[in-house]
């Protein structure tokens, strides 16, 4: 069996290039874009291909005599489209016998909707948003998938363990008391260990369905925001009480400013700001049209030039000074998803059983984190007092 991975070097596919190399029976391709972790595939001793998902000649050299194909693969729009439209493309002149796709729970918006606890729910991701991007690409593999290519969807929650970002992210708003908590944290909290998840890839490499069918992959275990939060209130900083906020409210911040109503008037001042006078000037004719505009109001006299610079643009708004710090509304608001999304259709077609538990993906990242920062060092007690 000749894998290609196709994003190794992001933290999924050098996880993945990790655990697969373990293996005798596989030759590993790992293709890699940007930089990212290929430092720690480079270290493992494996050759690394340059690939471009843009290129279609490129994709075809790179995936030369390969049988399987992983995407874990991100980049803007295009990559994400079109690059994966052109790996399918490959992968079916290729004779790929399958691909597993790297998809989100996303794609069922954000919040989901109540019935996705299982994969047939519905998806409803806002157009735009990254899940509705990945949205797109799952209709990619899908048709794909009846075009003749056996073809699987993982579908993952937020990753956790050793070095994730998304942890980081939590640990440093915990620091800073920016994150809030809803109902005592006591609110459903989607995670998988990067482990875990690779585990579930090596299975679908083999297993499962082969119609394009998305599979849940968690750690299959009924994990809280309190849980997260208490996982890592032993490193520095991260001891501190955090704000409770009311589920209401959040919602109310998480919806943001209502939008402001249309009229006549509105219009008018917003054509006479300095925004749209400043575009418009670029245009000749216009930038003699407002010289002269200019020239005429300041014969008025500075006190009705100012008056009318008042009515136009507002006054200067000054923000108020406080000493708490500001909810980082958009983490915060993950507490309002609410909806456990189970892994049980994989556990029964892939055999997925976690080999990683929270406590244990956890502990994975407060060691990295320590290792990383020197907190493990001689010198660790100095640097967790400063």
């Amino acid at each position: 069996m000749r894998v290609a991975i196709v994003g190794a070097s992001g933290y999924v596919g050098s996880t993945l290039v990790e655990r697969l190399r373990a293996r005798r029976d596989l030759e590993i391709v790992p293709c890699i874009h940007g930089s990212g972790n290929a430092g720690q595939v480079a270290r493992l001793g494996i050759a690394l291909a340059a690939i471009d998902l843009l290129d279609r000649e490129v994709i075809a050299r790179s995936l030369a005599g390969c049988t399987h194909v992983v995407n874990c693969s991100r980049g803007d729009n295009a990559v994400m489209l079109k690059g994966l439209a052109n790996l399918l493309e490959a992968c079916r002149r290729g004779g790929v016998r399958r691909f597993v796709h790297l998809s989100s729970v996303m794609v069922y918006g954000d919040p989901p909707a109540p019935d996705s606890t299982g994969e047939d729910g519905r998806t409803e991701p806002r157009r735009g948003t990254y899940g509705w991007v990945k949205l797109e690409q799952d209709r990619l593999v899908e048709k794909a998938a009846r075009e003749g290519l056996s073809s699987v969807i993982l579908c993952p929650p937020n990753i956790t363990g050793a070095l994730s970002g998304y942890v980081e992210t939590i640990y440093r708003a915990m620091k800073e008391r920016t994150l809030g908590l809803v109902d005592g944290g006591n609110t459903p909290c989607n995670v998988v260990d990067v482990r875990n998840l690779a585990r579930a890839i090596e299975l679908a490499l083999e297993r499962g369905p082969a119609d394009g069918r998305r599979l849940f992959v968690t750690d299959d275990h009924a994990t809280t925001w309190a849980d997260m939060v208490e996982g890592l209130r032993s490193l520095p900083g991260a001891g501190v009480e955090l704000p409770a906020i009311a589920r209401d409210e959040l919602a109310r911040l998480a919806a943001g400013p209502p939008a402001p109503r249309a009229s006549l008037g509105r219009a008018l001042v917003h054509l006479a700001s300095s925004d749209v006078r400043q575009a418009l000037r670029k245009d000749p004719l216009w930038a003699r049209v407002d010289a002269a505009l200019r020239s005429g109001v300041r014969l008025l006299g500075r006190d009705l030039e100012a008056g009318m610079r008042i009515a136009v643009e507002g006054p200067v708004r000054v923000a108020r000074a406080s000493g708490a710090p500001a909810l980082d509304v958009r983490l915060t608001a993950q507490q309002l998803r609410g909806v456990v999304h189970s892994c049980e259709r994989a556990k029964r077609e892939l055999g997925y059983a976690p080999p990683y538990s929270l406590q244990q993906s956890l502990a994975a990242f407060r060691r990295s984190y320590c290792a990383l920062h020197g907190l493990d060092s001689p010198v660790g007690d100095l640097l967790r007092a400063l």
